[in-house]
């Protein structure tokens, strides 16, 4: 019985000393159970498309959709990534297909691609974007046109590409575009990676109002600080997932995103029109 007291208390000390190491590490710590929407058959015989599915949130929404019952094809420029991807999903209800969406030029073949692959498209999610690498008062020529080529232009083609097909194609259900903007796209800006999300924003508002008389629901999500390759002081803190950037003083995480946007594409938020939800911890709060 004492050996196990001993055991208990050095096991304490083992954790205490390790939360401040943490703390002295990274500013603090935090740690946080999801709770999910139950999934099941929720969005059965949907056929979705999820450009940026790879990794991170497009790879949760991915899984998340499969996961409810829905057919995914997921998109991005890295073959070997998709592929790795997919068989993570199941390639039973999951399939890739490599697509850089800053070339204008193959967007409508593409799309005909998506329509072979699922038998139609019920849901397309705007995800695949370009992180910033220069910021003011250094940004260069090229790093906006870099940003701008794919987080702008890109996802405006490929939005208008497949609103054309579904004008051409109608339905007697609705169907979903979802636009991944961020947080940055509620505060000020000052480099090309905030002021596309701006133009990703106004895009949500301008083809909800342009698309609701044809059945599309078009809207919007904004993460703020997400677990992901793009912040890599979150995945470098493990399981902790402190962060001093919001009032809740953590990261989400990517299913976070994820069980939000399967609401959205589920049919339980069908009057909801060009609108972009906010989902970052309070961060566009403090102005």
């Amino acid at each position: 019985m004492g050996a196990e007291l001993v055991a208990k208390a050095a096991d304490r000390v083992v954790a205490a000393c390790s939360a401040f190491g943490q703390t002295l590490k990274n500013g603090g710590i935090a740690h946080i159970n999801i709770s999910t929407i139950r999934a099941d058959s929720l969005l059965s015989d949907r056929r979705i498309v999820v450009t940026g599915g790879g990794s991170g949130i497009g790879l949760a929404i991915a899984k998340k959709c499969v996961d409810s019952g829905a057919s995914v094809v997921i998109t991005g420029r890295n073959e070997d990534k998709l592929a790795a991807a997919v068989e993570s999903l199941g390639t039973k209800c999951a399939s890739y297909l490599v697509w850089d969406i800053t070339d204008s030029s193959i967007v409508d073949d593409k799309i005909k691609y998506c329509d072979h692959l699922l038998n139609g498209i019920d849901v397309v999610v705007n995800n695949a974007g370009v992180e910033p690498r220069e910021f003011f008062p250094d940004v260069t020529a090229e790093e906006w046109d870099r940003v701008y080529e794919t987080n702008s232009r890109g996802t405006f083609l490929v939005s208008e590409g497949f609103c054309r097909y579904w004008m051409e194609h109608s339905s007697g259900s609705y169907r979903y575009l979802i636009n991944i903007s961020s947080q940055g796209g509620f505060v000020g800006a000052t480099y090309p990676y905030r002021m596309s999300k701006w133009d990703i924003r106004g895009l949500t508002e301008g083809l909800g109002l342009a698309m609701a008389p044809y059945g599309v629901l078009v809207n919007g999500v904004a993460p703020g600080v997400v677990k992901t390759a793009m912040q890599d002081f979150a995945l470098n803190q493990g399981n902790n997932i402190y962060c001093n950037q919001n009032p809740l003083k953590r990261v989400a995480l990517p299913v976070e995103i994820a069980e939000l946007v399967s609401f959205m594409v589920s049919g339980a938020c069908n009057f909801m029109v060009g609108q972009t939800i906010v989902v970052d911890g309070g961060f566009s709060l403090r102005g």
